[in-house]
């Protein structure tokens, strides 16, 4: 018999031979205050993203886009901000924030 089909010589049998599952601790449940403060602060955090990503995805295209007197001192803004391009931009930038709204509205699990 060669030595390879014996095994090891000094194998300790109490050793398992594989990984080993460990099993992070239970957390503690969170308080009713603080259950109610995570509840708060969502619906807060998806209403702002919500009103900003619709602002974003229609603002572009209105009056108050292409008619700001705020811009009428600075003519090369106004028409870099005029391009189509750019409103597209804006308007993306304004979808993407209402779908992380959502995302984050459906996402949320309670402990």
């Amino acid at each position: 018999m060669s030595a390879l089909e014996q095994g090891p010589q000094n194998r300790n049998l109490n050793q398992p031979n594989g990984p080993v599952l460990v099993m992070p601790p239970p957390r503690p449940r969170p308080s009713k205050g603080e259950l109610w403060r995570r509840r708060i602060f969502l619906m807060v955090e998806v209403l702002f993203c919500l009103e900003i990503g619709i602002i974003l995805t229609v603002a572009p295209w209105t009056s108050f886009w292409t008619n700001n007197s705020l811009l009428a001192g600075y003519p090369m803004l106004r028409q870099f901000l005029l391009h189509p391009f750019v409103r597209g931009v804006v308007s993306g930038i304004g979808v993407t924030d209402i779908v992380l709204a959502i995302s984050e509205a459906v996402r949320y699990r309670e402990p």
